[in-house]
């Protein structure tokens, strides 16, 4: 912990000195006032104090097939849009492993859409598996690559969509990054691009496959994601925390 992260949890406590907490009102009042002049004093708003107390969360799976080869071009898509990092295992390495690394609302989020994509691009896959059962291993495969690679892309390219416009103040943006980066546990090298197989006929129908993929659909057993929902959960440290810019 920092020295702004020491004050911040100094501010915090007096902030939590309330009358509902069983102080008396002077008692409060008088909380409230050092409370403001530490916020003067260290060039602090309440947003950034509330921000620096926000947990940090990781989420981890693994993929040992063809859905995993391609769903970390998914993730990616997803992290740009709920303001989370993520990394995954080197290219060639099974099963591939995707990380998502962030507050802790972004990486429910995170995680959450991620299963949604995995869990279509899955059945499309055993579908496919089902559809090309007779073919050789090798046609089989020069088949469902260039499907998978399709339905990834399509599915980037929507979540991507979702990405509201950042608001004018940006700074507790920027601090919200910058407190993200330095827990960080990892050092996030630059992932290898590899080009789609767009040139293949099976890659359209990949492309139309990811359209039908509804991102507001609920998994098994849990609650359905639309997207007021999902803006709400993305925006929540934005909206809360954005004046530090102004």
């Amino acid at each position: 912990m920092n020295d702004r992260d020491r004050i911040a949890a100094r501010i915090r406590a007096l902030l939590a000195k309330t009358v509902e907490n069983g102080c008396t009102e002077d008692e409060a009042v008088a909380a409230a006032a050092k409370a403001a002049e530490m916020l003067a004093k260290y060039n602090l708003t309440v947003d950034e104090v509330q921000l620096r107390e926000s947990p940090f969360q990781r989420h981890t799976e693994h993929h040992d097939d063809f859905v995993g080869d391609r769903l970390w071009k998914v993730a990616d898509a997803i992290a740009h849009l709920t303001g989370s990092r993520y990394w995954t295992s080197p290219i060639g390495v099974r099963p591939v492993e995707i990380n998502f690394f962030g507050f802790a609302h972004e990486v429910d989020v995170s995680k959450y859409l991620l299963a949604i994509c995995a869990r279509a691009m899955n059945d499309n896959l055993e579908r496919l598996h089902r559809e090309y059962g007779l073919l050789t291993l090798s046609a089989k495969r020069r088949k469902i690559i260039p499907f998978m690679d399709g339905m990834a892309d399509s599915l980037a390219r929507r979540i991507r969509a979702l990405k509201q416009p950042e608001p004018t103040g940006t700074g507790l943006i920027v601090l919200r990054g910058q407190l993200i980066d330095a827990a960080m546990p990892v050092k996030i090298k630059q992932r290898d691009m590899r080009s789609s197989r767009d040139f293949e006929s099976d890659y359209l129908s990949g492309l139309i496959a990811g359209e039908r993929v509804s991102l507001n659909s609920a998994l098994q057993g849990g609650p359905a994601v639309d997207r007021v929902s999902l803006n709400s959960a993305l925006q929540g440290s934005a909206k809360d925390h954005r004046r530090i810019g102004r």
